[in-house]
């Protein structure tokens, strides 16, 4: 009952993108706990769904311009917001690593 600012209805794909991309473009997750996840939604793998890279590709714009919100903080959150920019421009190959902010 504490997050209830992010409670919301709408497409099960949007909740579940977050962690699908940090498999898939960070690997972050192995393939075996992904995997897990997928089992334990019921089998539904989100990265198979047509829009997955739409979806996918709007999380990360989203955590690129949280990096971008922060970066007149510190030195280091505008290093990694442009860091994050050149990944999102295909500068830099996947997987990704973006530190935290």
């Amino acid at each position: 009952m504490l997050d209830l600012d992010k409670v919301s209805m709408g497409w099960r794909e949007w909740d579940l993108v977050q962690l699908a991309v940090d498999h898939t473009d960070f690997r972050r997750i192995t393939d075996g706990q992904y995997q897990s996840f997928v089992d334990s939604y019921g089998g539904y793998d989100v990265t198979r769904w047509p829009g997955y890279r739409v979806l996918a590709d709007i999380q990360e714009f989203r955590w690129v311009g949280f990096a971008l919100g922060r970066s007149d903080t510190t030195r280091s959150a505008a290093i990694e917001a442009e860091h994050r920019i050149a990944c999102i421009r295909g500068l830099v190959p996947k997987p990704w690593t973006w530190r935290a902010l």
